[in-house]
C-alpha cells in the first residue's frame, strides 16, 4: 500500500483547526446536489466535523468516513456521537485501496486531501471506482501560493515558501487546487464542473484562531520537525515565524485570504 508523508502532522494544533470546518463552509459547491437518501463516502474525514454535517443533509442515507490514523478516527467518532449523527460509520482505510465494492456510493467527497498525496490521480481513480454510474466525485483543495495577508511581512513570505518546499519534499503538491481539473481528466472523468471560493480571516475570532494555530504549527507539529530535518529552516527561524504569526493575530487590521478550487465530476462510464 502506498504511504504518504503528511506535512501537517496530527498534533492538537492541526486537529483542532480542522475540527472547525463545517459542511457549509467546506462543501457548499456539493450541497445543492445532495438528496435525503444518498450514500456518501468522506475521504480523509479528519476529526469528523464535515462528516457530521454531511449526515444532516442525507438524514435517510448514510455517510462513511475514512482516515488512515486511528487516533483521529477516535476524535471523529466522538464528534459525531456528540452531534447525534447516527447515520455515520467510520473505517480506517487508505484512499489508494478503498475497502468498498465498485459503484457502492452516490457521492465520494474529499476536502484538502489530494494536496497531501504523492499520487492524487491514483486516488481519484479509486474514488471513481467506488462511485456509481451517474454519481459524483467532489474534491476541494487549497492553493498555498494564493495565501496572503495584510499587514505584509517578509516572514509571512518565508513561511509560505517554506511550507511549499517541505510539502514538495514529501512528494505532495501544496498548490493542488489549480491542478484539480487536470487530475480529474487524467483519472477518466469527462463531465467536470470547476468552481472556486475564497477563505477569509478578517474578524477578530477567526484571525486570532488562524494566527495562533499557525504559530503552534511552526513550533510543535510535523511541519516544523520536517522543515528542520530537511535542512530548510532552523528552530530559531521557525520561532521567529511563529512570533510573526502571533503579532499578526493580535493586529486589529490583520486580514488573510486564500483560494480553494473545487471540482465536481460525474462518473459517466
Amino acid at each position: 500500500m502506498q504511504r504518504d508523508v503528511y506535512t501537517h502532522g496530527h498534533q492538537p494544533a492541526v486537529v483542532e483547526q480542522h475540527a472547525r470546518r463545517t459542511v457549509e463552509t467546506s462543501a457548499a459547491f456539493l450541497l445543492p446536489h445532495l438528496n435525503d437518501s444518498m450514500r456518501i463516502l468522506d475521504v480523509g474525514c479528519g476529526p469528523g466535523s464535515i462528516t457530521a454535517g454531511l449526515a444532516r443533509w442525507v438524514p435517510d442515507g448514510e455517510v462513511v468516513g475514512i482516515e488512515v490514523v486511528s487516533s483521529v478516527l477516535k476524535t471523529a467518532r466522538r464528534h459525531c456521537a456528540e452531534a447525534g449523527a447516527g447515520n455515520v460509520t467510520f473505517r480506517e482505510a487508505s484512499v489508494y485501496d478503498l475497502p468498498f465494492d465498485s459503484g457502492s456510493f452516490d457521492v465520494v467527497y474529499a476536502h484538502q486531501v489530494l494536496q497531501h498525496l504523492t499520487d492524487p490521480v491514483a486516488a481519484l481513480c479509486e474514488m471513481r471506482r467506488v462511485v456509481r454510474h451517474g454519481g459524483l466525485v467532489a474534491v476541494r483543495d487549497s492553493d498555498y501560493y494564493t495565501m496572503s495577508r495584510t499587514p505584509e511581512s517578509p516572514l509571512m513570505d518565508r513561511w509560505r515558501d517554506l511550507y511549499r518546499r517541505v510539502a514538495r519534499h514529501n512528494g505532495a503538491e501544496p498548490d493542488a487546487g489549480r491542478h484539480l481539473y487536470r487530475w480529474l481528466k487524467t483519472a477518466g472523468f469527462t463531465e467536470i464542473t470547476m468552481s472556486a471560493s475564497c477563505q477569509v480571516m478578517a474578524d477578530e475570532e477567526s484571525r486570532r484562531n488562524w494566527g495562533e494555530s499557525w504559530a503552534e504549527r511552526c513550533l510543535t507539529t510535523d511541519f516544523a520537525s520536517q522543515a528542520v530535518a530537511y535542512g530548510y529552516a532552523t528552530e530559531a527561524e521557525l520561532g521567529e515565524i511563529a512570533a510573526d504569526w502571533r503579532a499578526w493575530a493580535n493586529d486589529p487590521d490583520g486580514y488573510f485570504h486564500y483560494i480553494c478550487d473545487e471540482g465536481l465530476a460525474v462518473r459517466t462510464a
